[in-house]
């Protein structure tokens, strides 16, 4: 604006007497800007702002706060610049901008990232300390990477890391509220910037994100001031996230447990009562399923483990130590084996497991294997694009109950269920309170069971018992008790 003024001024008459007229003409124009902006006629600038707009692609509406911080910061940005032309060509030279939008704007302009001090290379910087430390796993630094990748996008990827400012994340985490979820994708948005998708978004009335999902977001960028401001060079650096989490809110699909009924429906559908063929085990036939597809899920529903520490299983996992078979799940991230607490715990096996044939099976593959230990329990799976095991069993499971009238669009339900499950039969049957029942879910894990071969007599019989005590009632495996007995499993 200044420098359009600057342009204009250049094309005046040489003459003094007329150069003094038209500076005076300024000069009434800046007291002209100034009553409108008094009397609140701010129509010229309501046009500029929706120019701006839709220019630059902004989530902002006409009517909203945003909207009208907008107009009031170009009118009074408009009277800033013809006021300081004024001066300036008044007598005072260095006259410079007072308003403190226009100053604001000029030291952002100015405040460009130093050499590899972008925020993509101070994030780098932040996941290889968060790798070394053990803090972060290789998978979850690169989901990471793509949402600190996307807010420097929003931002600018050359800012000063100490020039974003909290209106900026702000300003971007109601954007992301106006997003569907994997926006990027959708074929409505992919091809534009995040700002012309949320636009876009809002005209075609797109499901919106949640706010769990944002304050992921805002969790992930939070974690990278939080650790330069603990770096001398960045001593004292502002987290722009603070006080912009979204409060009190949870996701809504939390993870139902199974009932009764759906357990007995699942126990008793063709896949584990005989199936017409492989793709379609949710019809009914003669083939019985003897891999993952049978044995991870019941696994799960007597383990209460999650899918991917089952799927991830070597044969030598499952052990018989005083007297007691045990599944022991593990964390070897060299081995590409996982589990959420960074921890190696047991899982006892349960008595009804154990007389379905789940120790048949696993000497059946043991076998199999030529009695390697190392080798894979559940050969068939592999991990996907993430390295993550679980992707294909859980995708299947999904699928499975939904095909057997079990499961519901997106209610929730899945192979976690069972944990849940689980849960709420210990809590019930077998009597426990939360604490004991974080150890067996693997939430808090006493040293004693911390590595191969480290559990204790009275803990494993401790376990045993607890476990043991779910008697599931209710659920019915007689005939897959049977059906073990009669194919001599």
């Amino acid at each position: 604006m200044l420098a359009a003024l600057e342009a204009n001024r250049k094309t005046w008459p040489d003459d003094d007497e007329s150069y003094v007229e038209q500076l005076s003409k300024r000069q009434n124009d800046a007291r002209k800007l100034s009553r409108r902006i008094a009397d609140g006629s701010l129509g010229h600038w309501e046009e500029m702002a929706d120019r701006v707009i839709a220019r630059e692609g902004y989530a902002i509406q006409r009517g909203s706060p945003e909207h009208s911080s907008l107009v009031q910061s170009l009118a009074h940005a408009s009277l800033d610049a013809l006021d300081t032309f004024n001066r300036k060509h008044g007598g005072e030279l260095d006259a410079a901008p007072r308003t403190s939008v226009v100053q604001e704007a000029k030291a952002k302009a100015a405040d460009r990232a130093a050499p590899s001090e972008d925020i993509m290379s101070l994030f780098e910087r932040w996941a290889t300390d968060a790798l070394a430390k053990g803090k972060k796993r290789a998978d979850t630094v690169n989901q990471d990477r793509k949402k600190v990748e996307q807010f420097a996008s929003f931002i600018g990827v050359d800012r000063s890391i100490r020039s974003v400012t909290p209106l900026e994340v702000a300003e971007y985490r109601d954007t992301l509220r106006d997003l569907p979820p994997k926006w990027a994708s959708n074929r409505h948005l992919k091809n534009l910037s995040i700002r012309e998708a949320a636009v876009k978004a809002r005209e075609l009335q797109l499901p919106q994100a949640a706010f769990t999902s944002i304050n992921s977001h805002l969790s992930t960028i939070s974690p990278l001031f939080k650790f330069l401001a603990a770096q001398p060079k960045w001593a004292g650096l502002r987290n722009p996230c603070d006080g912009l989490f979204h409060s009190g809110v949870r996701g809504k699909n939390r993870r139902p447990s199974f009932s009764t009924d759906h357990l007995n429906a699942i126990l008793k559908s063709p896949l584990f009562t005989g199936f017409l063929r492989d793709g379609k085990e949710h019809l009914p036939g003669n083939p019985h399923a003897d891999d993952w597809r049978k044995w991870v899920p019941l696994v799960c529903l007597f383990s209460g483990a999650r899918i991917g520490e089952i799927a991830q299983l070597r044969i030598g996992d499952v052990m018989q130590e005083h007297g007691m078979w045990f599944i022991r799940i593990r964390e070897n991230e060299a081995e590409g084996l996982q589990t959420k607490s960074r921890q190696d715990r047991p899982a006892l096996v349960h008595a009804t497991l154990e007389a379905i044939g789940f120790l048949s099976f696993h000497a059946r593959r043991l076998d199999r294997a030529g009695g390697n230990l190392s080798a894979p329990l559940f050969p068939e799976l592999e991990p996907n694009a993430r390295g993550q095991i679980s992707g294909e069993p859980s995708r299947w499971w999904r699928d499975y109950l939904t095909n057997i009238g079990v499961k519901d669009g997106a209610d929730g339900f899945g192979a976690h269920s069972f944990r849940h499950t689980l849960a709420d039969r210990l809590r019930v049957e077998a009597e426990l309170f939360d604490s004991s029942i974080a150890i067996i879910l693997g939430h808090s894990v006493p040293s004693t069971t911390a590595g191969y071969g480290a559990i204790a007599q009275g803990t494993a019989n401790m376990m045993k018992g607890w476990i043991d005590a779910v008697r599931f009632d209710g659920v019915e495996f007689g005939h897959l008790t049977t059906d073990n007995r009669e194919m001599g499993m």
